[in-house]
């Protein structure tokens, strides 16, 4: 517990004193932390990525074969999955995929110290750009906040679900950034803004491994 209240408030010091680089706005203050923290975090969320997205076209490749498998052994669940884990074994098939459980121990405490900095910086009233009160929600931050949500899931590699995926990643952000305050809002920004960088290195490193 001591730890953590440690980091936090070296994250509420990194907070104030980027607000004080910002001419001492605590909107420009809050969208710098964001950015340093999750550019910080890039090289390990975008290795991440990489191999969800090389796990996925592998299952996607391996799915012929799957589905001979499940029409083999229809009447036979055990035989099936006997099978199935048989092909992901001569495959290299990792569930979750290798680094996914080590990269969410350290992003989670991490994002969970940003967002509770934030949201606590953000109790107090603010003005910032157009918005007169970073304490309450803000519709147009939300929207930008949601649009990004969704545009990065639509500038990494195309799927028949990108759509879809967008589209909930959009309304959900929406959502949540209109119920909570303008500052958290804009914590979402920023993080969404490198994720879409992500997803574009994540679908230029796919286009490249695909020629």
């Amino acid at each position: 517990m001591f730890l953590w209240s440690s980091f936090v408030e070296l994250l509420r010091v990194a907070l104030f004193a980027f607000a004080h680089v910002c001419g001492g706005s605590l909107g420009g203050g809050i969208i710098a932390l964001s950015l340093m923290i999750r550019l910080a975090l890039l090289p390990l969320t975008l290795r991440i990525a990489l191999r969800a997205h090389a796990h996925q076209r592998l299952m996607q490749t391996l799915k012929p074969e799957i589905d001979r498998l499940q029409r083999r052994h229809a009447n036979n669940p055990l035989a099936l999955a006997r099978s199935t884990r048989a092909l992901h074994a001569r495959h290299g098939v990792e569930f979750p995929p290798r680094g996914t459980f080590l990269g969410a121990l350290v992003q989670m405490p991490i994002g969970g110290a940003v967002y509770q900095t934030v949201a606590s910086a953000a109790r107090h009233a603010a003005r910032f750009l157009w918005v007169r009160d970073l304490s309450r929600p803000d519709a147009l931050v939300a929207s930008i906040a949601a649009g990004l949500a969704g545009a990065a899931v639509m500038a990494g590699p195309a799927s028949p679900t990108s759509r879809t995926t967008a589209g909930l990643a959009a309304a959900a952000t929406f959502l949540l950034a209109w119920r909570l305050s303008a500052g958290v809002g804009l914590y979402w920004v920023a993080s969404n803004t490198v994720g879409v960088v992500q997803s574009l290195l994540v679908r230029r490193a796919a286009s490249r491994g695909a020629t």
